[in-house]
């Protein structure tokens, strides 16, 4: 049951790269996709091969599978609310707004916060506690850096309206940080 749910969630992960196209801008930074990219798949690698300590408890599993769930749902959200402003890469154009509905009313990043519920989720869902703090460690870090330059970009297109706007959000972990 739940290797079918987990195959189920993975399905609804492929829409977002089947359905939503990535467009080019003026202002664009690649690398730091390539940054996330290598952690979620060190990240990857290490659960399913590196790991030695898996937990068999359902209860840890069956918390992956929500936190997968979870963190895939979060991110098509984002995206449908984004709408043709969803990019994978740090971009930002003249004209773009600032969206302030769905995760956007509470935060900055739902999509980072997605990526880090995918990962932590992948690696419960598979018994992985080490894989939970690695992947956490690894994703996070680059998301961090990602963050560090969408936002300047941002206050450098839109300013202090942007800093108001975050000063009511969330960067990254919902009521945390």
């Amino acid at each position: 049951m739940i290797e079918m749910l987990f195959g189920i969630i993975s399905l609804l992960w492929a829409v977002e790269f089947i359905f939503f196209s990535s467009p080019a801008s003026e202002k664009t930074e690649k690398v730091s996709f390539r940054y996330v990219f290598v952690a979620m798949l060190v990240s990857v690698i290490f659960i399913l091969a590196i790991d030695p300590w898996t937990v068999t408890s359902p209860a840890v599993r069956w918390a992956g599978i929500i936190f997968y769930g979870a963190g895939v749902g979060l991110r098509l959200w984002g995206i449908i609310h984004l709408k043709e402003q969803f990019t994978r890469n740090v971009s930002v154009r003249e004209g773009d707004r600032l969206v302030s509905t769905g995760p956007y009313r509470v935060l900055r990043h739902p999509l980072y916060t997605g990526l880090l519920s995918i990962v932590t989720g992948f690696a419960l869902s598979n018994g992985s506690l080490v894989g939970v703090v690695t992947g956490g460690l690894a994703v996070g870090g680059s998301l961090l850096y990602r963050i560090h330059l969408e936002e300047s970009m941002l206050i450098s297109l839109h300013g202090k309206k942007y800093v108001r706007w975050c000063s009511k959000r969330y960067r990254l972990i919902p009521f945390i940080y």
